[in-house]
C-alpha cells in the first residue's frame, strides 16, 4: 500500500487531514488539484499488501481531525483501516461508488465482469476501463491529463489481492454516495448493499459516473471550519440583534432543558457559545451550574455573559475537543444551531453518549433540508442538512430520545438584498471562500421575490432532547 501527502494550501501546518482511499489502478496524480483550506490532502492506493504502512499511521497521528473518503475498491480498504485504528480522530466517513463487497453478483462488481477484466487486462482494455469509469469522452480527456503511472502486471496483482481480501466489515460510514451512471460497479448493486443493512447513516443518490467529482464532494460534505470561524467572527457585533430565529430556537431549546429537569445538572457544556446569547439564558435558568462554552471563535461580545454566574469559555473545535473529555464527566450538553457545521454528527452523538453521566441530558438543535431553501434552490451544493428521519437514525442506543420535534420558521424582508444582508449579519453565509463574491451576486440575481419586491427566508429547526441511559434500562 502506498500513500502521498500533498503540500497544504495554507503555509501554516494544517491540523486536519482528508484521507482518500483511491480506487483500483490509481496513484496520487488524479488527486493533486484537490483542496480544502485548513486540511492536508492524503491519497492512498495500491492494495496488493493488506497491511497498512506504519508510516501512514505515524503521519495521521499528528492531526486533530481526519475526514475519510473511500472510493470504489478503496471503500473496503478504508473500512478495514477504520476498524483497525479506532484511536484516530476520524470525523466524516464518506463512501463513494463502492461497497464493502468488492466482488459480488448482487452487492459489488459481478464476478463474471471481474474475471473478464482480470483475464483480458492489457493497455488497450485498461484504456477502455478508464473511459467507462469517466463516463464521457470529455471527462476521459481531463482524466488523461493526470493519468496514473501503473504497470499492467502490478494492476493485475492488485485485482487478485482485492478479491483475496474479500468482504470488509467493522466500520460505520456516515454517507454512501451512489452514482446513477456508474458503469463499473452497478448502481443497483450498490443500493442493494447499502440498503440491505450495511453500516451507513445516510445514503445519497447522485447523477454521475464511477469517477466522481471529488472537489464537489469535499465542498459539500467537509466543512471549511476556518471560513465558518471567520464569518461568525465578523458577525460578532451584529449577531445578537439580527439572529431572530436563532434566539427563538435557543429559547425553545432552553425551555425543553428546564422541563426535562435540567436544574439537577451541575456541569453544563455548551457547544457553540458564540456571543454568549444562549449562555446567558442557561446561566439564568440554571444559576447553580458551572457552564463551559466552546466555539471555533469566541468574539469580544461573549464577555457580556461572564457576569451571569460560573462561566468559562474555550476557543476550540468541539468535534475534536470532546474526544479529550473523560467518560461520564458531564451532566448536560447543550447546543443550539451549531452541529450542522460538524463533519460528522453521528460521531459527535457517539461522543456525547460517552461523556454524559448516567441520567445526563443533551439538548441539541440543528436544521433540516428546508433551511434557506431559497438559496439552496440556486446553490444545490450549499450546506448539507440531513432530513429528520436520517437524524433519528444517528442517535446511539444509549441515548434515550425524550423529544424530537421539527418546525419551519419564515422571515420576511423588503427585498432579496435585505434577506442576504441578514444572512451576512448573522454569519450563517454558506458561500465558500472560493469565488464567494461572484456566487453571492448570482444568488442575488436569482433570489425569488414576490410581486411587490419582498423576499422570504426559511429556517427548518429540529430539536432533539436526549437522556443517557444504561443499555437495557430506561
Amino acid at each position: 500500500m502506498k500513500f502521498h501527502v500533498f503540500p497544504p494550501t495554507d503555509p501554516n501546518a494544517p491540523e486536519r487531514a482528508i484521507l482518500i482511499f483511491a480506487g483500483w489502478g490509481m496513484d496520487e496524480k488524479p488527486f493533486a488539484s484537490l483542496k480544502q483550506e485548513g486540511y492536508r490532502i492524503i491519497a492512498v492506493w495500491d492494495y496488493r499488501e493488506p497491511a497498512f504502512p506504519p508510516s501512514l499511521v505515524e503521519e495521521l497521528e499528528q492531526y486533530h481531525e481526519i475526514a475519510v473518503i473511500g472510493w470504489s475498491f478503496g471503500v473496503p480498504a478504508a473500512t478495514r483501516f477504520l476498524a483497525a485504528h479506532p484511536e484516530l480522530p476520524v470525523s466524516a466517513r464518506i463512501a463513494v461508488n463502492g461497497t464493502m463487497h468488492p466482488v459480488s453478483d448482487s452487492l459489488g462488481i459481478p464476478e463474471a465482469i471481474f474475471r473478464g477484466t482480470l483475464a483480458g487486462l492489457s493497455e488497450k482494455t485498461l484504456s477502455k476501463f478508464n473511459l467507462r469509469m469517466c463516463g464521457s469522452a470529455e471527462s476521459y480527456r481531463r482524466f488523461s491529463l493526470t493519468l496514473p503511472a501503473r504497470d499492467i502486471d502490478v494492476l493485475r496483482s492488485e485485482l487478485v489481492a482485492v478479491e483475496s481480501a474479500g468482504d470488509a466489515c467493522g466500520a460505520i460510514w456516515d454517507t454512501a454516495i451512489v452514482g446513477t451512471a456508474d458503469r463499473i460497479i452497478p448502481p443497483e448493486n450498490q443500493l442493494r448493499a447499502w440498503q440491505g443493512g450495511e453500516a451507513v447513516e445516510t445514503l445519497t443518490v447522485a447523477d454521475g459516473p464511477h469517477l466522481p467529482d471529488f472537489q464537489a464532494i469535499i465542498n459539500e460534505f467537509i466543512t471549511e471550519k476556518g471560513l465558518v470561524a471567520e464569518k461568525f467572527g465578523r458577525a460578532g457585533e451584529t449577531y445578537d440583534d439580527n439572529a431572530v430565529v436563532q434566539r427563538q430556537i435557543a429559547e425553545k431549546l432552553c425551555s425543553k432543558a428546564i422541563a426535562a429537569g435540567g436544574e439537577h445538572c451541575r456541569t453544563i457544556l455548551e457547544i457553540g457559545c458564540g456571543t454568549g446569547l444562549t449562555t446567558r439564558m442557561l446561566a439564568e435558568a440554571f444559576p447553580d451550574a458551572e457552564i463551559t462554552g466552546w466555539d471555533l471563535h469566541i468574539p469580544h461580545a461573549f464577555s457580556r455573559a461572564a457576569g451571569c454566574g460560573s462561566i468559562k469559555a474555550l476557543e476550540c473545535d468541539a468535534e475534536t475537543q470532546i474526544r479529550q473529555l473523560p467518560d461520564a464527566s458531564v451532566d448536560m450538553i447543550f447546543s443550539a444551531s451549531t452541529v450542522q457545521w460538524f463533519n460528522s454528527l453521528p460521531e459527535f452523538l457517539r461522543q456525547t453518549a460517552r461523556v454524559l453521566r448516567p441520567g445526563g441530558l443533551a439538548f441539541i438543535s440543528t436544521f433540516g433540508p428546508a433551511t434557506m431553501r431559497q438559496i439552496r434552490d440556486i446553490l444545490p451544493q450549499a450546506t448539507h442538512y440531513p432530513p429528520a428521519a436520517t437524524l433519528r437514525r444517528m442517535i446511539p442506543p444509549s441515548l434515550h430520545t425524550l423529544c424530537f420535534e421539527e418546525e419551519e420558521r419564515t422571515l420576511r424582508f423588503g427585498s432579496p438584498l435585505e434577506a442576504l444582508r441578514h444572512v451576512k449579519l448573522t454569519g450563517v453565509n454558506a458561500l465558500s471562500s472560493d469565488n464567494g463574491g461572484a456566487r453571492a451576486r448570482e444568488v442575488l440575481r436569482l433570489y425569488p421575490a414576490e410581486a411587490d419586491g419582498s423576499a422570504s427566508l426559511t429556517y427548518n429547526p429540529i430539536y432533539i432532547s436526549l437522556k443517557r441511559v444504561l443499555l437495557n434500562t430506561l
